[in-house]
């Protein structure tokens, strides 16, 4: 007697395809090997986007890989997290302490550039240096540049490379950050502004464009660029007290209490009134994030964030606006992303997290760059039995510190994946920098580096399961060859990893086994083992 009705294989691509994204990556292993028809739906990239909108409800993301699949994109963040969840914590201890007294004032601020990090305090910026030169015998691995801050100065900035401060009679000054400039005294540039000095700033740390520019903005809207000390041009874009300067290759934007103005190339300027609350008044700005790989300012009171279009040449002036239940305490955002042009072939659209959090301890997940809705939507929210103290968002994760814990997240879902124990019990300092954290307070700063434990081991169960693979695992592999070459680079590094651990001691944070969810995961998507 013969059965009557469709089998599975039966059923429409599209249908197929919808089912299989509802389904556990461990049940694809099975369903390639029932037929070709299953294999080939499998290797279509609609079920790799599925997956994303099927698990985090979106298809606009951060992206990691910089690539255009979706599939190379989830194998990727899966690999991602997989190693922040697994990898050990090696810790270091640094106590910065400019001279013999011990009694120093706290840190003030601190820069991370991996593997350099930048600390100012009491008029002394203290360099960091995380990694040994090979060739380099001695190496000083803290270096303190004297940088006494001229008397009457009003504002400061510093990044790795330079520090500047403006003056209240309109004097700049500036001082590069190197070990030939560590006897030079800290010098006066070339100009000055007609009023007192209220907002400055250097071109970001990762800027190589543009080598040791500025920008500084004066009490009665005066701007001027310059470099290396030299006046380059003035401009008096307004005739109040510029608050807020954000600077970055061809883009200067300046905000005044009613205005916000862009710059290009120092010629062409464009203004834009700053949103108004519910009485038509201009919002209290306290929080200021520029996002200038999609030219989108992120501004935000005590209650509500806003995004708005600075592009000139793209949706000028378009507003979107998120209101808050709780009262905003703090606003971070990706800043390597935020730097980098935003390209809409890239798997997620190539969005940018910023985190909001509040004085509840709940933390907010929003990705500026997705245009989907009128609005900013919350891509998860998180919320901590304990206080938060500081956080950090990147492409990947979130991190956030409590008191003797640092949590990371998935910044996509707000899942746990590990928690550090007995960190700062007060941490006023948290930096990310490729997968590596800087955390601390007063004067005390944590490098944790996170590490593989089990490299050797896991090397030789890799040329294993290797060994055996079907042609759908070969095609992949083909496509993230360079997988192989980061657990090449990881086994280089593990020799230098025990010298640190031997020579200057640190707590170790000993994690779970890799988890069979995880293991199936990775043999699906690149056919290796976990790292």
């Amino acid at each position: 007697m013969e059965r009557s009705g469709l089998v599975l294989q039966d059923l429409p691509p599209e249908i197929l395809i919808n089912i299989f994204s509802h389904l556990d990556e461990k049940d694809f292993l099975t369903l390639q090997e029932l037929s070709v028809h299953f294999r080939n739906l499998i290797h279509d990239e609609e079920l790799w986007k599925n997956l994303f909108r099927s698990r985090i409800h979106t298809t606009h993301f951060p992206t990691l890989s910089q690539s255009t699949k979706f599939s190379v994109e989830y194998i990727e963040r899966t690999r991602g997290l997989h190693r922040w969840k697994h990898n050990k914590a090696v810790r270091t201890k640094y106590t910065i302490t400019p001279t013999r007294n011990w009694d120093q004032p706290s840190i003030e601020r601190i820069v991370f550039d991996y593997p350099r990090v930048a600390s100012y305090n009491d008029g002394t910026i203290t360099i960091l240096q995380l990694q040994n030169h090979k060739r380099q015998k001695k190496f000083k691995k803290l270096i303190y540049i004297p940088c006494t801050t001229p008397q009457g100065c009003s504002t400061m900035d510093f990044n790795i490379n330079a520090a500047v401060f403006g003056r209240f009679d309109g004097r700049v000054f500036g001082k590069l950050l190197s070990n030939k400039s560590y006897l030079t005294p800290v010098m006066e540039f070339n100009g000055r502004h007609s009023a007192g000095v209220t907002a400055i700033c250097n071109s970001e740390s990762w800027d190589t464009s543009r080598e040791d520019w500025c920008v500084s903005g004066s009490e009665n809207g005066e701007i001027i660029w310059w470099c290396e000390s030299k006046l380059v041009k003035m401009w008096k874009v307004s005739n109040r007290v510029i608050w807020k300067l954000a600077f970055f290759k061809d883009w200067t934007l300046i905000m005044d209490d009613e205005k916000l103005y862009i710059i290009y190339q120092m010629q062409e300027l464009h203004s834009i009134d700053i949103p108004r609350d519910a009485d038509e008044q201009s919002i209290r700005v306290q929080f200021f994030k520029m996002d200038f790989g999609s030219m989108n300012l992120v501004l935000a009171d005590l209650n509500d964030v806003y995004a708005i279009s600075v592009n000139p040449n793209g949706n000028f002036g378009n507003l979107r606006k998120l209101e808050i239940p709780e009262k905003i305490c703090a606003i971070e955002i990706d800043e390597k992303t935020s730097q980098r042009e935003q390209n809409w072939q890239f798997a997620g659209d190539d969005g940018c997290y910023i985190s909001v959090l509040t004085t509840q301890n709940t933390l907010y997940m929003i990705n500026i760059r997705d245009l989907s809705t009128a609005g900013l939507k919350v891509q998860c929210k998180i919320k901590f039995d304990e206080q938060v103290y500081v956080t950090q968002v990147t492409n990947l994760i979130v991190v956030a510190a409590l008191s003797n814990v640092l949590q990371i997240l998935n910044a996509m879902t707000g899942e746990l994946i590990k928690s550090v124990l007995k960190t700062d019990k007060f941490p006023e300092f948290l930096k990310v920098s490729q997968d590596k954290i800087i955390m601390g307070s007063s004067n005390v700063l944590n490098y944790l580096m996170f590490v593989s434990g089990d490299s050797k081991k896991h090397h030789h169960s890799t040329k294993g399961k290797n060994a055996i693979s079907n042609k759908w695992n070969e095609t992949l592999n083909t496509e993230l060859q360079y997988y192989d070459e980061d657990e090449d680079l990881r086994r280089r590094r593990q020799s230098e990893i025990s010298r640190l651990i031997d020579a200057y001691g640190g707590d170790l944070e000993i994690s779970g086994d890799t988890d069979e969810e995880n293991d199936i995961q990775l043999r699906i998507a690149g056919g290796t083992s976990t790292k």
